[in-house]
């Protein structure tokens, strides 16, 4: 029987992605909100775990999340003391005996419905069986432990305004910045673009992006060339990444985008949505819509003709 540490955090919400950061760096294979999130015994890894569509209401300024770190790796507890407190947040640990942490951990992973008109994109596990209804695209993703299944906010943005531009335009070819699980890229080619490129500068992302795209049976260039490498123009552009990153590679990532074609900006808190917005306006960008979702928004431009 395996032995864990485990982790009770609690400090602001506002600092909720740092502590995750944290947590996971200091050898979490994942992190769990227990008080004050949209659901109880939902879970975190690097992204919020939601299980349906409702945006929730009101939520405490304080969040509570548990993590478990091997017994063997106790030594890595004073960093992360001194990590945490950056940010305002504190911890206890206690033992924990679990005969298979991840068991759990997959259990707690709900699939998600994202729908537009009578159509729907259902994102599920692969251990985790749907009722098909018509009008379904389903999208089967094994994450690993460290990457999401489209249910974080952003992610979820991401693909309903994609949804939307593929039933209101006709795309042809796709290009995600940050794939991580390969969610969208998959999701594209599931609704018949005919080129779907995915870029990430992980590994192991790229690694399991690859098994799901197989898992899919369809055909996604995955690809951890930088985005100013990549040859050609695309249809529609996603980059769900920091706002930050966004900013810094607003050029390269522009330069991708056809002309009359689309970029979906998403990984972006509301407060810093207008100053992303006005960063690619003078690249030759329109505003055509905008998602909120809890503390997160998405721009979808359009590139002018």
């Amino acid at each position: 029987m395996k032995l864990w540490i485990e982790i009770i955090a609690l400090g602001p919400r506002a600092r909720e992605d740092e502590a995750i950061d944290a947590l996971v760096a200091a050898g979490s294979p994942g992190v769990e909100e227990i008080e004050g999130g949209p659901l109880p015994d939902t879970l975190l890894s690097h992204t919020t775990w939601t299980v349906t569509d409702e945006i929730a209401g009101e939520r405490s300024k304080e969040l509570k999340l548990k993590a478990f770190i091997p017994e063997g790796e106790r030594g890595r507890l004073s960093l992360l003391d001194s990590e945490l407190k950056k940010f305002g947040w504190s911890f206890e640990t206690a033992l924990y005996r679990d005969q298979d942490w991840s068991i759990k951990w997959r259990a707690s992973i709900k699939p998600v419905r994202v729908s537009y008109k009578g159509h729907s994109l259902v994102i599920r596990p692969t251990w985790k069986e749907v009722p098909r209804r018509p009008g379904d695209i389903i999208v089967k993703i094994d994450p690993g432990m460290a990457f999401g299944t489209g249910s974080h906010a952003t992610t979820r943005m991401c693909l309903a305004a994609f949804l939307y531009l593929s039933k209101n335009n006709k795309i042809s070819t796709f290009l995600d910045v940050g794939t991580g699980s390969g969610v969208l890229a998959i999701a594209a080619r599931k609704l018949k673009v005919k080129k779907a490129v995915a870029l990430d500068i992980d590994p192991v992302a790229l690694k399991i992006a690859r098994k799901n795209a197989l898992l899919n049976r369809v055909a996604v260039q995955i690809s951890k060339r930088p985005v100013q490498d990549i040859k050609g123009a695309f249809s529609v552009v996603t980059a769900n990444i920091l706002a930050g990153e966004l900013k810094r590679l607003s050029r390269e990532i522009s330069a991708r985008v056809e002309a009359g074609g689309y970029l979906i900006l998403s990984g972006i808190l509301a407060g810093e949505a207008d100053s992303v917005q006005a960063t690619y306006l003078p690249l030759g960008f329109k505003p055509f819509k905008r998602y909120s979702l809890n503390e997160w928004a998405a721009l979808v431009l359009k590139k002018c003709i």
